[in-house]
């Protein structure tokens, strides 16, 4: 519990200073490189801390596919990051839960009582509310970006859940981000002037790395703590609240406040609902 609430923490911070960077750079790049440099940066701690990045030969196979997955995902997030309200973004992000427990049940068989049915029912209606047109269930292409990384994402957790277990926390984390990083800038293919653009690394730059770097560590420790993939996810969905405030009050993102309200309010008890019918 702990763990996936730091985790969450972490996320909201990463998120917007994300957002501050993602106007002047091309977002694939960015990615890429926080990616990269949060790897680097778990990288130079493993020695540190006793960690190793055993049984990374073993499992090849697994970790391309946790790659894939990863790599997709970012390069919509980061467009849509690019793209979409910081305010808006989030609400088709924290969905990630419910394509999380889904693929939890699918694939892991974890349970998945009649009451998420509820919680999975409220989540969708969220997603109809802050839709660019909802009547006609039309969304518009920042926002199914968003909702491709949303499930992307999801996927990215199981995959997580399934085949972290045998590694270090750190050493997996390690590993998660610089393939992630390097798969991203093999599909950016960047000039060495966007390379060499200061904004790339600079504080905030740094900021958004180790946060990466934090948010992933801590989710893979709570996994290893026992946490199923549903209730770590959903647990570490406390930045919702935060962003949307963020973009509302900081960033005056005010345009169709009331649909985002309601949208927020129907996600967050879709992801309680979510919670409690998965515990014991």
């Amino acid at each position: 519990m702990v763990f996936a609430l730091a985790a969450g923490a972490a996320s909201a911070i990463n998120v917007w200073a994300a957002k501050r960077l993602v106007a002047s750079l091309r977002p694939a790049v960015l990615g890429g490189v926080v990616h990269l440099t949060g790897g680097l940066l778990c990288l130079a701690l493993l020695p540190l801390l006793g960690a190793d990045l055993t049984p990374a030969a073993e499992r090849v196979p697994h970790l391309a596919l946790m790659t894939g997955v990863y790599v997709f995902g970012n390069l919509l997030y980061f467009a849509a990051l690019a793209r979409t309200q910081l305010s808006e973004i989030d609400l088709f992000l924290r969905s990630s839960a419910l394509w999380t427990v889904i693929g939890g049940t699918l694939v892991l068989r974890e349970a998945f009582p009649l009451a998420s049915l509820v919680g999975s029912a409220l989540i969708l209606a969220s997603l109809v509310t802050i839709a660019e047109r909802p009547r006609r269930l039309r969304f518009s292409a920042p926002q199914l970006l968003a909702l491709g990384a949303a499930v992307a994402f999801g996927a990215g957790n199981v995959v997580d859940k399934a085949i972290s277990a045998p590694f270090d926390p750190l050493g997996y984390t390690a590993l998660n981000l610089i393939l992630t990083g390097v798969g991203m800038l093999v599909v950016a293919r960047p000039r060495r002037v966007e390379m060499a653009t200061p904004a790339l690394w600079g504080p905030t730059a740094w900021a958004v790395a180790a946060t990466f770097a934090l948010t992933q560590w801590l989710i893979i420790l709570a996994f290893q703590a026992g946490g199923t993939a549903g209730d770590v996810i959903l647990v570490a969905q406390v930045r919702l609240v935060a962003l949307m405030a963020v973009g509302v009050l900081v960033l005056r993102e005010r345009d169709r406040l009331g649909a985002k309200i309601l949208a927020g309010v129907l996600m967050l008890a879709g992801l309680l609902a979510l919670t409690f019918s998965s515990g014991p």
